[in-house]
């Protein structure tokens, strides 16, 4: 079992890394759309690759790695919020 403290730590970690990763999926997007299919996997699997390993440094860093199924809910939940907040941003400038 582990501590109250280190749960609530890789969970706040773990949201505010899927909000990140969301706000950079969206951002590698609009930069790689000009270059062909093979190039656009390439870039997407070395990316996803550097964002892993990212994230398990940083899960080692707060909590010797300890990897839990909240983690995966929190980074889920937090790449949603992402699209979320950035919806709700766009239809209030709009009005």
């Amino acid at each position: 079992m582990i501590d109250l403290k280190l749960q609530i730590n890789l969970i706040i970690f773990s949201f505010i890394f899927g909000f990140l990763f969301s706000a950079l999926i969206e951002w590698f997007n609009e930069k790689i759309i000009k270059y062909s299919m093979h190039m656009k996997l390439f870039f997407s699997v070395f990316l996803i690759i550097i964002v892993t390993i990212l994230y398990f440094i940083g899960i080692l860093k707060i909590g010797n790695a300890i990897f839990h199924i909240y983690s995966i809910f929190s980074i889920i939940i937090g790449f949603v919020m992402y699209d979320i907040i950035i919806n709700y941003i766009a239809n209030s400038n709009k009005k």
